[in-house]
This record gives C-alpha cells, sequence and structure tokens, in this order.
C-alpha cells in the first residue's frame, strides 16, 4: 500500500506516575489536526455486523451542545482527551537535552486519502493478524463467506466465488488423523474465547474478495455496509480512548466560523487571488480550531487501550451493562486479555459475567444468539422486543453459579440444592477434589455449565418454541409466552427442582437431554402457544401465576391450565 505521510509535531512534556507504569505525555494541538491522527473506532454495526472498535457511537445533540459551548472563546474545557497509540512505530517523544521531562512528540500519519478501500481493508486484516497471529490458521466459515460473495453477485453483479482449492483442503484436513486436532483446529481452539474477532475477520475477508472482483479502475466509498471511515479509524496512528465528543464539537465550532459571514469573507479573497477556496477554508479552520490538551499514554497494546476507557467510563458515566460487557468480552483476543483480567476485576468489572454472557450471544450453538440487547446502536440496533442483557445474566446465573433456581412464590433455591447434593458425583467435575473447587470448575466462563445450558434451552426451543414470530410461543421476542423472564426462569428452577427431588446427576448432555425427555415427560408442546392475554409479563402476581400453573402442570400433564388463568387480573 503506497501512501504518503505527514509528520506533526507539539512541545511536549513527559511524566511517569510509577516506576512499572508506561509514560504519559501532555501536550496541546488543533482539533482539526487531531482528527486527522486520532482514530475512533466505535463499537457499532455495519451491515448488521459489529465492528470491534469500544468507543460508544457518537451522540450528534452532545457533539452541537458542545459546539456552541466552544462557541465563546471564554469557556474552558480542562480535562484532556486520553489517547493512546495504535503503532509503536508512529509515535515517538524526543526529549530536551539536560531536560528530559520536556521535548516534542512526534506523531507520523499516512494520508489515506488516495488510498482505495481494498488497500484500507487489506491493512486492518493485516493488523488483525499481527494481533492475533492464530488468525491466519483459523479455518473460515465458508457458509459465511459464501453469503458475502453472494451478496456482491446481487448487489454489484459479479461473479465471485468461494476458493475451490481452500474448500478442498479443509475438507482434507478434516478427514486426517481419524478426527485429531491439527494446527488449523488448534487456532480454532485457541479462539473460542474470542469469537467475534474471528466473524469480523471473515466479514473483512469476504468484502477483500468481493472488492478484488471489481473492475480494476473502480475504488468504491464501501462495499455492503464497510466503508472507508470505519476502515481508517483502524490505521490511524493514535487512537482516541476517550473525548471523541469534545474532539467533534470543537471541530464543528470552527466547520460553522467557516460557513459564517468572516469564513465567507476568506473565500471570497481567495476567489480573488486565484487560490484554492477548499484549501484557504481548511486553513481558516485549522486557524480557527480550538487547541485541545491530550492526555498520551504511551502503550499501544489493545488490551491496555480497552482497560482505560473501561474504567475511565465506569468510574465517571457509568455504560450500560450490555454495552460494557459487550466491549470487555469482544474486543480483545484471549492473549490480550489476560494481562489486564485480573486488573479489571480489581477495577470492580465483573469480567467473568461479561465473558460468559457475551459468547452466548454470539455463539452459533446458542439459542441466544442474536436475540439479546447487547448496547450496541447502528443501522439495525437493538430491538425492544430482544432478551434484557441481564435477564440473560439472570439465566447464566442459576446454570453457572448454581443460584436463583427459585419457583415464583416458593422458597426453595433448586439449584443451589442440587449443586450441593449432587453436583460433587457429576463427571464434569470428577476431576477435582472438594465441593468448593468442583462448583469453582463448573462455573468457570466456559466451563461445563455452559454445555449445559445451551443444551437445556436448545431443547426447550425445539419443544415449546417456533421461528415464526408472529407465534404465540414464538422464540427470540419477549412479545412470546416462552421467550421471556418469567417463562424462562420458571422453566429453569422447575428443571433444577425435578433433578434436585429425582436425585439426578449431569454427566454430560446426553444426560441433560435424558433427564428433560423425563422432566417433560407428557408435556404438551403447545402450551405456550395459546392466548394468555397477558401483555406486562413481569408482575408480581402474574410471576406467582404462571410459576404455579406450570408446576403444577408439568406433575400432573393430564390437567392443563385454561387460558383465563394466565392473567388472574382480568377475571378479577
Amino acid at each position: 500500500m503506497n501512501t504518503k505521510s505527514i509528520t506533526y509535531t507539539y512541545s511536549a512534556h513527559v511524566t511517569q506516575q510509577t516506576p512499572s507504569g508506561k509514560p504519559l505525555v501532555f501536550f496541546a494541538a488543533p482539533a482539526t489536526e487531531i482528527g486527522q491522527w486520532a482514530g475512533v473506532p466505535q463499537r457499532s454495526r455495519l451491515d448488521d455486523e459489529e465492528t470491534i472498535g469500544f468507543q460508544r457511537q457518537e451522540n450528534k445533540t452532545r457533539i452541537r451542545e458542545l459546539s456552541s459551548f466552544y462557541h465563546d472563546d471564554r469557556n474552558i474545557v480542562q480535562n484532556p482527551l486520553l489517547a493512546a497509540p495504535q503503532s509503536a512505530t508512529s509515535v515517538s517523544f524526543k526529549a530536551l537535552e539536560g531536560h528530559p521531562e520536556f521535548g516534542t512528540i512526534e506523531i507520523v500519519s499516512e494520508d489515506f486519502s488516495d488510498t482505495t478501500l481494498l488497500d484500507l481493508m487489506t491493512q486492518v486484516v493485516a493488523n488483525l493478524e499481527g494481533r492475533v497471529p492464530e488468525l491466519k490458521e483459523t479455518s473460515l466459515d465458508q457458509g459465511r463467506l459464501s453469503s458475502i460473495m453472494e451478496r456482491g453477485r446481487q448487489e454489484h453483479g459479479l461473479d465471485v466465488v468461494v476458493d475451490e482449492d481452500e474448500e478442498e483442503d479443509e475438507d482434507d484436513s478434516a478427514e486426517e488423523g481419524n478426527g485429531s486436532v491439527d494446527d488449523s483446529d488448534t487456532a480454532s481452539v485457541l479462539l473460542t474465547d474470542e469469537t467475534h474477532l474471528i466473524d469480523f475477520y471473515t466479514e473483512l475477508k469476504g468484502r477483500i474478495k468481493v472488492l478484488e472482483a471489481l473492475d480494476s479502475d473502480a475504488n468504491p466509498h464501501g462495499i455492503l455496509g464497510f466503508d472507508r471511515e470505519a476502515m481508517i479509524s483502524y490505521l490511524k496512528p493514535i487512537m482516541l480512548v476517550d473525548g471523541q465528543h469534545r474532539l467533534k464539537g470543537a471541530v464543528l465550532a470552527a466547520e460553522i466560523l467557516a460557513n459564517g459571514s468572516e469564513g465567507e469573507t476568506v473565500l471570497l479573497k481567495a476567489a480573488e487571488n486565484n487560490e484554492d477556496p477548499g484549501q484557504a477554508k481548511a486553513e481558516f479552520i485549522r486557524g480557527k480550531a480550538r487547541h485541545l490538551p491530550v492526555s498520551l499514554l504511551m502503550d499501544p497494546s489493545p488490551s491496555e487501550h480497552v482497560f482505560q476507557f473501561v474504567v475511565v467510563n465506569q468510574k465517571a458515566t457509568p455504560m450500560g451493562k450490555a454495552l460494557l460487557g459487550t466491549i470487555v468480552s469482544t474486543s480483545l483476543s484471549k492473549d490480550e486479555l489476560d494481562p489486564v483480567a485480573q486488573r479489571l476485576k480489581d477495577a470492580g468489572i465483573k469480567l467473568d459475567d461479561s465473558q460468559a454472557i457475551a459468547y452466548l450471544t454470539r455463539a452459533d450453538e446458542s439459542p441466544f444468539k442474536n436475540f439479546v440487547q447487547t448496547g450496541i446502536t447502528g443501522a439495525t440496533g437493538d430491538r425492544s422486543t430482544s432478551l434484557q442483557w441481564s435477564v440473560l445474566k439472570g439465566l447464566v446465573g442459576i446454570f453457572r453459579e448454581l443460584s436463583g433456581g427459585k419457583l415464583y412464590g416458593q422458597r426453595n433455591d433448586w439449584a443451589k440444592a442440587w449443586g450441593k447434593s449432587q453436583l460433587d458425583d457429576s463427571a464434569y467435575v470428577s476431576a477435582f477434589d472438594g465441593h468448593k473447587e468442583k462448583l469453582a470448575e463448573w462455573g468457570r466462563p466456559d466451563g461445563p455449565w455452559r454445555e449445559v445450558f445451551i443444551r437445556f434451552y436448545s431443547n426447550i426451543r425445539e419443544k415449546f418454541g417456533s421461528d415464526d414470530p408472529e407465534a404465540l410461543n414464538a422464540w427470540g421476542t419477549t412479545r412470546s409466552n416462552l421467550f421471556n423472564k418469567v417463562s424462562l426462569t420458571i422453566l429453569a428452577a422447575d428443571y433444577f427442582e425435578y433433578l434436585r427431588t429425582q436425585k439426578r446427576t449431569l454427566n454430560n448432555v446426553a444426560d441433560v437431554d435424558s433427564t428433560m425427555e423425563e422432566w417433560l415427560d407428557g408435556v404438551n408442546p403447545a402450551y405456550f402457544n395459546r392466548n394468555w392475554k397477558v401483555e406486562k409479563k413481569d408482575t408480581p402476581l402474574i410471576r406467582r401465576t404462571w410459576a404455579r400453573l406450570w408446576n403444577d402442570y408439568r406433575r400432573n400433564p393430564e390437567s392443563q391450565p385454561k387460558e383465563s388463568e394466565f392473567n388472574p387480573a382480568a377475571g378479577a
């Protein structure tokens, strides 16, 4: 990729808070220049696929408000923008001789104005492979690639195909060794905790194939929802960790001045002098732009960037738990997360919960994939009928922590009771000594509980649910009688009651299947596919009523409750 580079130089001061901490460089720069070398990769959806940035999407109203604030020259914002290098080689501090704490910061930024979208995406892919080398060895989802290429055919009239040699190589490797794990399988195992990085990587690789099939002179601004600005934000030398709204508000304030009477005068003068009006306007904006303070942490590691962002935002204006969990769990590879995992926990971030839940919202085998709010906004955004993050957290807690498995209106915690009496006999944890150690093994973010959880709710979906979003028993919309906090909690608690009272342990997923078959013996699969005429489900009366009706019916399936019984308030 042949690009020009621009070097920005600013007077700076460097300090180090602790002997083991990375240096902090403080300086100021025009807001418009900061925008040239600072990227703001946002956690959003492009073409219904999540990006891997961690910044929240910009709030247009907040930017306008900050712009108005900046119009008064007396208004000063003291807190600096927080930033960090994305590249260890593009940023350097040069100390003054005899005064090492003072000097200049040099930032070398590529000029991507003439770079093709294909080259931009290729560089983003190379950067991801540099972060996570295992990506190069990972067998990509051929179905996902084919879907991207099919859209390329439809939207651009292209003849794009999956490389047949690649498909044959993957088939051959799967057959060799009678199921032994080869290098690509090993990479997949290593990446199981970073599913989203693989997804984003695959989406990029698919679009690169589509771009490669375009006419050689074509240089689109975007392809299948992925555009130049989003890609460039991953390639700039500096990552803006905090302060995107302050920065964009300052830039907007300067642009508004350029469009006013003073700016018009400058443009008229440029025209009279046969000067480039575009350049004249840019210089005017630069001259009017505020100089914003910057605090640059000299650490290029993505894990530290995420750590700083989460801690700053969680301690100041806490973000939603769904978005927090999404960012922490899916922005980093496992190797990148490990160094800061304990620090995040020490800072009060419930990392294990975030990892466990984020996996269930993304893994193909999870019945909750794409049906849970993640806090991500964008063209598609979170649907109002998606299950709330906190609800999934509660369901996960029943299985993972073996806690909260209570039927509404009853005192017994059946998940806890099962854990105390039957967990120790489970083959899932037989390699560990002592109940405490077995419980810890069971509840790891990717521990045995997850396999049981996924199988349990997959079976529930298959037996009671419907893929029709308008059905009364629809799976994936909280308008359903089935897919909601109350019903899903009741089913889990009642299942653990059955396991405890029948003194059944779980050794594998086959045990989950067999115990569920016994538990649901004689139960009508259409139980939830009736008009219960309940709109607001999560009320004390509805919770207790539904729990009692289900528990009684499951024990005696010959006596199915009437539809009118599900909403006792309606008959009051």
